[in-house]
């Protein structure tokens, strides 16, 4: 078995592992599903003890290369081969959010870790068939809810239909968010009872996931979003990035965005620099009287950040000055 990532305990993902083997132990007898995004980099490629167990989420899609679908891996905690797997896994995950990773554009290789009763085949069939393929107008989109990023974003926007449409036979899925901290996506227990989802899917429910149009134009943005964020957390001196790192503070910034659409900024560059700013001086920045001028200029075609530097005489990333008279 080969593998090219080193372990090094002494790194902040530990305690996270102890939480996770506890959270198996106590609800799922010590067994996980372990998710996987071959995508970009696949850290178990070469890994005989993987290959022979993980099962691929079938896309099927003329333009998407099943080969980079995910795939899931089951694992039984109890056995030191799983678990040394499922330690690997969790100190990949942590570290795909180290700074020096996003800079390089890696991307998140593991998906989370799933607790689920039911076969992992019908679980692969559910996520191909109903999630991951969607007709938008004349456009087909893959919605990748099995990168880590997307769905800390896109969970709270759904509806609990949306969310138990996209969960299917699932009871829970953990990952790490940008925070590096373990978030838990399940459903909440029902009027009836802690019944959980698998007892729950019976089949009888809608199983197609539908998203609204407005969902899909944030999730067109996620990416921006995520941009700005990187942006703001290399550029902010020590950790002041963190005070943007908490709650919910996406959402004001997509919501900002849809203003940024009605100005006329549509460019990606443009929409990334627009995202930081509303990151950095509050989505509300949009109604300060010095901006109007900005405003004009981009309705009339001009891209947003030469109206920036046009109007305040000064660099992007000097826009605070221009507003506060600095």
């Amino acid at each position: 078995m080969t593998n090219d990532y080193v372990l090094d305990e002494r790194e902040g993902w530990l305690p996270h592992l102890q939480t996770l083997h506890r959270q198996f132990y106590e609800h799922a007898d010590d067994r996980c599903l372990l998710w996987v995004n071959p995508a970009q980099s696949d850290p178990f490629a070469d890994d005989p003890f993987v290959d022979e167990r993980r099962v691929r989420v079938p896309i099927q899609h003329p333009n998407f290369d099943v080969r980079f679908a995910p795939y899931l891996v089951p694992l039984d905690l109890g056995r030191s081969a799983d678990a040394d797997v499922f330690k690997r896994s969790v100190a990949r995950a942590w570290n795909d959010w180290e700074l020096q990773n996003l800079e390089a554009f890696n991307g998140q290789a593991i998906g989370g870790w799933i607790a689920c009763d039911q076969s992992i085949q019908s679980l692969a069939q559910h996520w191909a068939v109903n999630c991951h393929i969607h007709r938008v107008g004349d456009l087909t989109k893959l919605l990748r809810f099995h990168d880590p990023g997307v769905r800390e974003w896109l969970w709270p926007t759904l509806t609990s239909l949306q969310q138990r449409q996209m969960l299917g036979p699932v009871a829970a899925v953990t990952a790490f968010n940008r925070q590096q901290l373990l978030m838990t996506h399940a459903m909440a227990p029902s009027s009836e009872g802690s019944r959980n989802t698998e007892a729950e899917w019976n089949g009888d429910e809608p199983s197609k996931l539908w998203l609204t149009h407005t969902q899909w134009a944030q999730i067109d943005d996620y990416a921006v979003v995520h941009q700005a964020w990187l942006r703001q957390r290399v550029s902010a001196p020590g950790n002041d990035w963190n005070s943007v790192n908490h709650g919910t503070w996406e959402q004001p910034v997509l919501s900002a965005l849809q203003a940024a659409t009605r100005y006329g900024i549509y460019e990606a560059q443009d929409r990334e620099i627009f995202a930081w700013h509303a990151l950095q001086l509050g989505a509300e920045f949009i109604e300060h009287e010095k901006m109007q001028p900005v405003w004009r200029k981009t309705a009339a075609g001009e891209y947003y950040g030469a109206a920036c530097e046009e109007v305040s005489s000064g660099p992007v990333e000097k826009l605070w000055c221009y507003l506060h008279g600095k």
